[in-house]
């Protein structure tokens, strides 16, 4: 694994939830929306007899279950890129590396955050990363 993947392993798990978050978001609508009746004249005995939205607040239920323990597992994986990267000596590969693999900031956000111009940035971000890649091969 390198440090790239190391470090992007939150980045990547927050992503999934997310993609859960927003799968649960269409469960929780199809569950409220209201269905048409059918006014067919053909019977079926094997038919479901159980409310449609039933089924969604079901899957809504397990999915919420999923992502709490997903958010766990987020919170493990910061925890455990925080503590490689407070290993490193200078202040402020600390920080860009922090603010970027812990905290989700773009390169223009971490730019402003620490008063720098982007591609000064983009160069200590550079620098960072192959300082974390010799720590940590």
């Amino acid at each position: 694994m390198t440090a790239r993947e190391f470090l992007n392993r939150p980045f990547h798990f927050n992503n999934r939830i997310n993609d859960k978050r927003a799968k649960l978001e269409c469960y929780r609508q199809m569950a409220y929306s209201v269905r048409s009746p059918s006014f067919e004249e053909h019977y079926s005995s094997s038919r479901n007899t159980e409310a449609p939205f039933v089924r969604f607040l079901e899957k809504a239920d397990e999915l919420e279950e999923e992502i709490r323990e997903d958010e766990k597992e987020l919170e493990r994986l910061k925890t455990e890129v925080s503590i490689a990267i407070d290993k490193l000596e200078e202040p402020n590969a600390q920080m860009i590396l922090y603010y970027r693999y812990v905290m989700f900031m773009t390169m223009p956000k971490i730019a402003v955050e620490m008063h720098y111009s982007l591609s000064w940035t983009k160069k200590l971000h550079r620098k960072s990363i192959e300082e974390f890649e010799r720590r940590y091969p």
